[in-house]
């Protein structure tokens, strides 16, 4: 019986640690960071943490006549929320202002690239 008892209580530790989340926040590791300065043309970064976290966004310059120029950038963010629940915020910034979207917010048709 005692024996038994050791083997549950190890299976139930296996199963816990198989089904505990990612990393907290709080020690998370930085996995994966890329990024490419393309200088006053725009740029490129992303990374990735061991919490789940993951960041992508690059921007280049739009020329849209004369003096008028500005950076469209385009990403994503995604995260783990503290109810386990996954979230991804993505978004363009362009001439025309800050434009986000995901499942979570209403909807938003880019008209540049995503």
């Amino acid at each position: 019986m005692k024996f038994a008892l050791s083997v549950l209580t190890i299976c139930g530790l296996i199963a816990l640690g198989c089904a505990a989340p990612l990393d907290d926040s709080a020690n998370a590791r930085l996995l994966r960071y890329d990024f490419d300065n393309i200088g006053v043309d725009g740029y490129d970064f992303s990374f990735e943490t061991s919490d789940g976290t993951e960041r992508k966004e690059s921007a280049e310059l739009k020329d849209f006549g004369g003096d008028n120029k500005a950076l469209i950038v385009d990403g994503f963010s995604t995260w783990i929320a503290p109810d386990g629940q996954k979230y991804t915020l993505h978004y363009l910034a362009d001439e025309t202002g800050f434009h986000p979207w995901g499942d979570h917010l209403p909807q938003f048709k880019p008209k540049h690239k995503s």
